[in-house]
């Protein structure tokens, strides 16, 4: 077995994913499970037994640049959003906090006379940054400093990484235990409630009948059909007009459903939602790249015969309205004329075979921006190295403008959700299989001599980094459990305390916190982590 493994390393790859995702389904106490990071802890296993286990460095490298890239695209649409009000605030938390950690890690450095090799890789293991160490053990090789040296930030790496879990998970548990239990119990619900037929009773400010583009713009519920007095039933559009008598059916959060029927009337006991008599509704897949990052308002659906009533994004219904973008992978609910089915089939493109043949093209186009913008030296005053980017930072960098700009003329930056977690996934695995093994050859001898010294220096990184960052949430009176917990989350950039709140709290503030702060948290770290080297 040992000689089979050690002649093929795509099989020992592919065998430490394996056992890693066994061991990863493993529940310790309080349901907690390690998921995909349990490919790491049979990397360290695989590469303390045996020295010649290490993989390849292009794993590490092609894991690394595929998980920051979709990262970084999945992010962009709501990262520069999250700088106007809440999302300002947290991210402001994460900076001051990020810097408070750095200087404390400098100044251990500078005192101690410690290995900033040592201390850059506990820095990023503590704070469970799987792009910092990428950067990290990227900048130690291009330096050129000796192959026990660089392995020393792996090794920190390995040893902060799982007691960062633990300790995050404790704060989390004890947040929302200081909350109180109430809110562990409350029912998450989605964005968008039920249909509602509003009978239309009341006219607009001028005494006309009210026009169905007016009732969205005061209210922003959704009109999708209507039925006027005299029985005639059509698809809304904003120039729809609705005279008192008629029935129209809406679609909206519940806030925006009860604004709505304020506004026009009262809820009808008749079910316009079942009168389907020439109509159909159909659920597509948006895999048509010319209306892909497009805003629903400009694609031409009032004359196409068709009205977008919902929007499938993952596993996440989203509401609709004239400015939303689709991107491809979206599973769309459409209610059209039934004699336009087929060609509004066609215009949503409605191919799965399409999805997984997605523009690789743009995909590998932007990989290769990213990779030169990692390149490029960024001087910093009072250092002799400049700091780059690097394969972690400059991809990320990049996918986040890209993703926001969501096209550019042709080229589609944007991929299918599923695909988009498909290549993150692997990513992840690819990366924390190889950096796991080559923690693993020196990991039970840093232990044996300097295991404490490594241990309590994990947690000291731990808790000045999170008891400044709860501190800041505090000043800038931020009071929200379920946003602290999902910025506690995206702070420490970890999917398994995201998971973990997600049994604390509701998941809808917990998730937006999340994404809000996390492409800020993983960009710092990089930049951060690279600065501890400069001072060797």
């Amino acid at each position: 077995m040992h000689d089979w493994l050690l002649n093929s390393p795509i099989v020992r790859l592919f065998v430490i994913i394996a056992l890693g995702y066994v061991f990863g389904e493993i529940k310790f106490p309080g349901g907690f499970r390690l998921g995909v990071a349990g490919v790491l802890f049979v990397g360290l296993a695989c590469g303390a037994w045996s020295p010649s286990m290490e993989l390849p460095t292009e794993i590490q490298t092609l894991g690394l640049i595929l998980f920051v890239y979709c990262i970084g695209l999945q992010a962009a649409p709501g990262f520069f959003k999250s700088f106007r009000r809440e999302g300002l605030r947290l991210n402001l938390a994460v900076l001051l906090a990020l810097l408070l950690t750095f200087v404390g890690g400098y100044a251990l450095i500078r005192v101690t006379g410690g290995s900033a090799s040592l201390v850059a890789g506990v820095f990023s293991g503590a704070l469970t940054s799987t792009p910092a160490l990428g950067a990290v053990t990227e900048t130690l090789t291009r330096s050129g400093v000796s192959a026990t040296e660089a392995n020393l930030a792996v090794v920190g790496y390995g040893v902060a990484y799982p007691i960062a879990i633990l300790v995050v998970l404790l704060i989390v548990q004890a947040l929302a235990a200081r909350a109180g239990a109430s809110i562990a119990s409350a029912e998450v619900t989605s964005p968008l409630a039920p249909p509602v037929t509003i009978a239309v009773e009341t006219s607009d400010e001028s005494g006309r009948s009210w026009r169905a583009g007016l009732v969205t713009q005061k209210t922003g519920v959704l009109l999708t059909r209507y039925r006027t007095p005299d029985g005639q039933a059509g698809l809304a559009t904003d120039s729809s007009t609705l005279p008192p008598g008629s029935l129209v059916l809406a679609v909206g959060s519940m806030e925006q459903l009860k604004a709505g029927t304020a506004l026009l009337g009262q809820t009808s006991p008749a079910n316009l939602q079942d009168e389907l008599r020439g109509f159909e509704i159909h659920r597509y897949f948006v895999s048509n790249r010319e209306v892909v990052e497009r805003p629903i308002g400009e694609l031409g659906l009032a004359k196409l015969g068709a009205v977008v009533s919902r929007l499938r994004r993952g596993d996440v219904d989203l509401p609709v309205n004239d400015q939303t973008l689709l991107h491809l992978g979206d599973r769309v609910r459409v209610v059209s004329y039934r004699d336009k089915e087929l060609e509004v089939r066609k215009f949503f493109g409605n191919s799965v075979t399409v999805l997984t043949e997605t523009g690789y093209f743009s995909f590998a186009l932007g990989i290769i921006f990213g990779l030169i913008l990692g390149q490029v030296p960024l001087p910093v005053p009072g250092l002799s190295e400049a700091v780059r980017l690097g394969i972690a930072g400059g991809p990320l960098v990049v996918a986040l403008i890209l993703g926001s700009l969501g096209r550019t003329g042709p080229f589609v930056w944007s991929i299918p959700n599923e695909v988009n977690l498909t290549l993150r996934h692997l990513g992840t695995l690819f990366f924390l299989a190889a950096v796991g093994v080559k923690a693993g050859r020196g990991l039970l001898a840093v232990l044996q001599t300097n295991g404490v010294v490594v241990v309590g220096l994990s947690v000291a990184v731990l808790l000045l980094a999170h008891l400044p960052f709860l501190a800041a949430l505090h000043f800038l009176k931020q009071r929200n459990l379920p946003a602290i917990l999902g910025a506690v989350a995206g702070f420490q950039t970890q999917p398994a305390v995201l998971a973990f709140a997600a049994t604390k709290v509701p998941s809808g503030p917990l998730n937006t916190a999340y994404a809000a702060v996390y492409p800020l948290a993983v960009i710092l770290k990089i930049i951060l982590a690279q600065l501890l080297l400069a001072v060797r």
